[in-house]
């Protein structure tokens, strides 16, 4: 009886021991469907791992059996679960990627420089810590403020050049009456907006500093260093000229406010900070990528032009040149073709401008039908063909700027996790059917058995079988769902599984199964001397 009662006993503690090695294994499931991060899912083994070391001795105590046996069934514990720890460890080192260094991110002139350093500004966002105030404002938001006052500097010289204008009108007699506004508003203005641009820039050198002019991962801040060439020169003109000028023509003076149009590039700086601006964005990035593209287009469509234009020009010289022909017509195909850089010009007006008709049909019809074979051929090789397959490669480019562009893909993979998560809080407000912010398991199993929120979830890409099992998922123990474990677990549940967790989830089994055939061996021999 006595031996019966220890033979009991220890099978008790045997299932005991595999009923906790059961539920660690449900938590580990737990834990993969749940971690986003997947750095964050190698904790839970190390948290078991410890716990098992000190569970271990507890159930020591509380078997009198051979103490040598026990300690070698606590030995294989420990070891597989270090193991298992180590396996998923070296499983998280090959399946992250390689960071990208602001070293290698230097590379910005291709596509994968370009990913690289988009990478390495969203990696530092994320790891570092948050700007102070000032600085965040000057690197965020003082984009969109300049970019504001630039447009309404920009519609104040357009205003300005209006009114020159209808002063010129009146002075050539054209018109009866003056501009309303005097000179005296727009100096001032200008100066106005000179003071903006003078403490934009010093703002930005004395909270930015180095930055201002170098940036560890955007590299050498040329936005910065042109915003500062525009005030210099926006101060020439206020400052300097004037004293050259006084009492003088100031006709050549003038020549220097063209300049000031470039600073509507500045307005460009909007579209890394303004949402509205990201298809423009993408067009100003594809037309700065294009450039080679563009380069060698020009050269083939030059060359082509230019063949032509000399084959056209030596054609047509024999007949301006004889004099029995009409001197009208002759004048006409001199203006079009009578040398060299006329029949280029006149070519590139055909192949560009469209109008080619209204240069062709003269030549066809006053000097000789014959001509329509060459400038036929002409028109469907170079205007018909060459054109489209440059329009096509500038297409191509499009297409592949918009997928390379790492900033673009980041800003939309936000927003539509964003939005999705969205979609699963109103779920989980329609489902919390007593407004306590938690879900208990009746509300959770009455909420998703209802056939439209099975659709409703179909259509975000969950697909839900038992509703019971899944809210054991989710839960993490204190047996109601918070909105926080419900969007995380949901979440985690879009799609299908993923390769990485497949793979966990064998290699746990697998040493599972070694940890109980290990125990098995080790209590065989207690079993056989009991």
């Amino acid at each position: 009886m006595v031996k019966s009662g220890f033979q009991e006993e220890e099978q008790l503690w045997f299932l005991g021991v595999l009923d906790r090695k059961f539920q660690e294994q449900e938590t580990a499931i737990r834990d993969l469907l749940l971690s986003i991060a997947r750095p964050d899912v190698g904790q839970p083994f190390r948290e078991r791992r410890t716990d098992l070391s000190v569970t271990a001795p507890m159930a020591s105590d509380n078997m009198q059996s051979p103490r040598s046996s026990l300690a070698r069934v606590r030995e294989v514990r420990v070891t597989a679960l270090s193991d298992t720890s180590d396996a998923y460890e070296g499983m998280k080192s090959e399946a992250t990627p390689p960071a990208a260094s602001p070293s290698n991110a230097s590379a910005s002139g291709t596509p994968n420089g370009k990913r690289s350093k988009a990478l390495a500004r969203a990696m530092n966002d994320d790891l570092t810590d948050k700007d102070p105030p000032a600085k965040a404002f000057i690197k965020h938001s003082l984009d969109a403020y300049m970019g504001l006052v630039v447009v309404i500097n920009l519609g104040l010289m357009i205003t300005m050049a209006q009114l020159s204008g209808d002063r010129a009108d009146y002075e050539l007699q054209l018109s009866a009456s003056l501009p309303a506004i005097p000179d005296s508003v727009f100096e001032v203005a200008d100066n106005l907006f000179f003071i903006i641009y003078i403490l934009d820039v010093l703002a930005r050198i004395i909270v930015l500093r180095k930055e201002w002019y170098y940036d560890p991962i955007e590299g050498v801040m040329f936005m910065n260093i042109f915003d500062a060439l525009l005030v210099m020169v926006h101060a020439f003109e206020l400052i300097i000229l004037p004293s050259l000028f006084i009492g003088g023509d100031s006709e050549s003076a003038s020549s220097i406010r063209v300049l000031k149009l470039i600073r509507i590039v500045r307005t460009l700086r909007i579209v890394k900070t303004v949402n509205m601006f990201r298809q423009l964005r993408l067009l100003v990035g594809t037309c700065v990528a294009s450039m080679g593209a563009l380069f060698w287009s020009m050269v083939l469509l030059c060359l082509l032009k230019l063949g032509f234009a000399l084959v056209i020009c030596q054609a047509l010289q024999g007949f301006i040149m004889d004099d029995s022909h009409d001197m009208a017509t002759r004048l006409e195909m001199n203006n079009l073709y009578g040398n060299f850089l006329k029949a280029f010009y006149t070519l590139f007006e055909i192949t560009h401008s469209g109008s080619w008709p209204s240069k062709v049909r003269p030549v066809i019809e006053k000097v000789n039908p014959w001509y329509a074979v060459l400038f036929c051929s002409y028109i469907a090789f170079v205007v018909f063909a060459v054109i489209r397959i440059v329009t096509a490669l500038f297409l191509q480019e499009t297409l592949s700027n918009a997928a390379n562009d790492a900033d673009m893909l980041l800003e939309n993979s936000r927003r539509l996790a964003k939005d999705y998560q969205d979609k699963l809080e109103e779920l989980f407000q329609a489902a919390d059917n007593d407004g306590d912010g938690s879900l208990t398991p009746d509300e959770f199993v009455d909420a998703l058995s209802i056939p439209g929120v099975q659709r409703y979830l179909t259509m975000l890409d969950v697909r839900v079988q038992d509703c019971r099992p899944l809210f054991d998922i989710l839960d993490d123990g204190d047996g109601q769902i918070t909105i926080a474990e419900f969007c995380k677990g949901l979440m985690q549940l879009k799609g299908q599984a993923r390769a990485l967790d497949i793979v966990m989830l064998t290699r746990e089994n697998a040493k599972m199964m070694k940890i109980c055939q290990e125990i098995h061996t080790a209590l065989m021999p207690t079993g056989k001397v009991l």
